[in-house]
């Protein structure tokens, strides 16, 4: 009889102090949260325009999401205890065959792509003479469908690429990318923890670009593949509390003969930082090394090159573009790429600030069918016959035609030489990039570059 008072008092005792525990963790979590909380987290700009559409609420609600301190560790336990029971699938992401997460083909935000597309068709016929290319890369779970659990019923993404094919029309060029990676599919094309495809995939889609854009083949240069980090955890494994033991490679490539190499001037336009590679090192020591590509995500990011060639490209992108740029930069004199959800800006501003040869609009196909931002930046400032749009064709800024045969702004690529360092190598910046930054009037000046 006392035997079992005493394990019954026992009993109540571990219960008490487990709930102690629990309530006292509850505790210095939510002080932490209310203190510090994760200040990694990026707090949304207060802008007049975010308040009014709605916008900056949703953001710092996010915001507010990924403040909270142990966000991570309480998506692992709900993963865990769901994949104990056979669950496959955690926040839209799938658990694969052969030790692979793929994210969910996204569904449509209808009234996003529809605006999308039509102001892409209204840019293509306001900039008629300047060709305008769209391309789409699928996600793994598209190409490499044979790696999703069993049973799994997913969209059709390659049906939503061809309705906006279709909703694009004949005035924009349509860049075809899914077949190129179909015949690859056996490799590594997409990371294992992340929802971007590696450098291997990027190239297979850079070639498929090449040949869409018709690039000038005698440019083409002979690569080799380094590895530069082991223990890439992507933003997949982070989503869905799921990755350990699913570390990535990151690997870059680089020309197999120096004298094939190309020197470049990138400089991030947000932070007015300029640096004489595309490749920020640093970001390998960070938790997102994917960023290491032109150092991760900017609203604005001009690349200036030595490549004979007058050509100049503006790219609109989301992050899928960050690690094909590099395999661009032989072909153009300049590469300007705008990451709409970042930029503040609008079109014409930006078509004032070079005279572009081509328009690329490169995204993840999931990123471009739910992305609001696109319709934003493209809008243009009234109707034909409006200032600045004349005969449907806007003109830049000194009053010269955008896509004309006078379009570029020297003669060869001796400025662009003295623009870059000469070493290349430890991403400093330059001093002799007064005369590219005249050439397309950004206006600021070496001393304010970092």
């Amino acid at each position: 009889m006392e035997q079992s008072q005493n394990r019954k008092k026992k009993k109540v005792y571990t219960k008490q102090v487990t709930a102690l525990v629990f309530l006292g963790l509850l505790f210095i979590l939510c002080v932490m949260n209310l203190i510090p909380g994760n200040r990694g987290a990026g707090k949304p700009k207060l802008t007049l325009e975010g308040v009014l559409n709605g916008g900056y609420m949703e953001d710092y609600g996010s915001y507010l999401t990924d403040r909270f301190l142990g966000k991570g560790m309480f998506s692992g336990l709900d993963f865990s205890v769901k994949t104990l029971f056979g669950n496959r699938e955690s926040e839209g992401i799938y658990r694969g065959r052969g030790r692979v997460l793929l994210e969910k083909t996204a569904a449509p935000d209808n009234k996003a792509l529809e605006e999308n597309t039509a102001k892409i068709k209204e840019l293509a016929a306001a900039y008629y003479n300047i060709p305008v290319y769209v391309m789409l890369v699928p996600g793994a779970a598209n190409i490499q469908a044979e790696k999703l659990p069993p049973y799994t019923a997913g969209r059709d993404q390659e049906k939503q690429f061809n309705q906006i094919r279709e909703m694009l029309g004949t005035g924009v060029n349509w860049v075809e990318v899914s077949k190129a990676l179909r015949k690859h599919d056996s490799e590594q094309l997409y990371y294992r923890t992340d929802k971007c495809w590696t450098s291997l995939g990027a190239f297979y889609g850079y070639e498929a670009l090449a040949a869409a854009m018709e690039l000038d083949a005698s440019k083409d240069r002979e690569l080799t593949p380094y590895v530069v980090n082991n223990d890439y955890i992507g933003s997949l494994a982070k989503k869905s509390g799921y990755g350990k033991g699913y570390e990535d490679s990151v690997t870059i490539y680089a020309p197999k003969k120096t004298k094939d190499d190309v020197r470049v001037l990138m400089t991030n336009m947000d932070t007015k930082k300029k640096t004489a590679t595309l490749y920020d090192s640093t970001k390998l020591e960070k938790e997102d090394k994917y960023s290491l590509f032109l150092g991760g995500d900017a609203g604005m990011t001009d690349i200036k090159t030595t490549a004979d060639t007058t050509d100049r490209l503006l790219i609109f992108k989301d992050s899928y573009a960050n690690c094909l740029i590099p395999f661009l930069t032989p072909y153009y004199r300049e590469i300007l790429a705008v990451d709409p959800s970042l930029y503040d800006g609008n079109i014409q501003e930006i078509m004032r600030k070079a005279k572009f040869t081509s328009i690329l609009f490169l995204y993840g196909g999931n990123s471009f069918v739910t992305d609001t931002n696109i319709s934003k930046v493209l809008e243009l400032p009234g109707k034909s016959g409006s200032p600045g749009i004349q005969g449907g064709t806007p003109e830049t800024e000194n009053g010269a035609d955008p896509g004309g045969e006078d379009g570029s702004t020297d003669g060869g690529s001796s400025d662009a030489e003295e623009d870059t360092d000469s070493s290349g190598e430890d991403g400093g910046t330059d001093e002799g990039s007064s005369d590219a930054e005249e050439d397309t009037e950004y206006g600021e000046t070496d001393d304010e570059a970092e």
